[in-house]
């Protein structure tokens, strides 16, 4: 049995969901093969990817990085949150550097908090954004994402996250994007946590990414880079395809 994990958006995505990708993906695990996501999106992507993709068939996902794990059925494999940094100064600290709404995960579902009235980005509905004082009581969180408009922006504040709070916190840059998950959590570690729950070997683990934030996993285990990839994930991978369907048949055919 091999397992594949693939980050989404700049990788799965590529090329859309067409028929061909589809098909790759079932002939895969027809063969006995698990796939899934590893992905920084917060933990509803895989109602949300249900919902879209009806017919497209998935043995996991690891979302926030890693801090969240479900199998297809939603049912948790792994969850780590971070309750040692309290999300009110923290939110504070990180608008004091820029930032103007953060998405804290808390499970299947998040919140917005938002520096101002006018910081609600167009994509969060009104019910989920909140002023820091109006926000519910939070005790933990999986992961806290922010935009910070450019990728030199966003390498400062990783550095500033890693220094002052890098005890709790592992900030991970995914081009102007930051998800911030708790200290020990990343793709590759994620990754570990499927493969011990399917039963599968570390020669099995295949990695497919296109960015900084799928570094530890592709530097951990055989991968691939996509094309449209930064050059630093191309480095480090065995090979570079245009898409997820050609990992399949690459694999399929060793």
């Amino acid at each position: 049995m091999k397992i594949i994990g693939s980050d989404y958006d700049g990788t799965f995505s590529i090329g859309g969901i067409d028929d061909k990708k589809l098909e790759a993906v079932r002939k895969w695990r027809d063969a006995g093969n698990k796939f899934g996501m590893v992905s920084g999106r917060a933990g509803d992507f895989r109602i949300q990817m249900r919902k879209a993709f009806p017919e497209l068939e998935l043995d996991f996902f690891a979302m926030c990085s890693g801090a969240y794990i479900t199998d297809a059925n939603g049912d948790l494999i792994y969850g780590k949150q971070c309750r040692e940094v309290q999300i009110e100064p923290f939110a504070n600290d990180l608008f004091s550097c820029g930032c103007k709404f953060l998405n804290i995960v808390i499970g299947d579902r998040c919140v917005c908090a938002l520096a101002d009235e006018n910081s609600r980005p167009a994509h969060v509905l009104e019910e989920n954004a909140y002023l820091l004082k109006d926000m519910p009581k939070l005790d933990a969180f999986y992961q806290i994402s922010v935009f910070v408009g450019t990728d030199e922006n966003a390498s400062k504040l990783v550095e500033y996250i890693r220094k002052s709070y890098g005890e709790f916190l592992n900030p991970l840059q995914n081009g102007a994007n930051i998800d911030i998950v708790p200290i020990g959590v990343n793709k590759a570690q994620g990754l570990y946590k499927v493969m011990s729950f399917f039963g599968g070997t570390y020669d099995g683990m295949i990695a497919v990414g296109d960015n900084y934030n799928d570094m530890d996993m592709m530097r951990e285990f055989r991968s691939y880079a996509m094309a449209n990839g930064v050059d630093a994930v191309k480095d480090i991978a065995i090979e570079t395809v245009c898409n997820v369907t050609e990992v399949i048949e690459k694999e399929l055919n060793d």
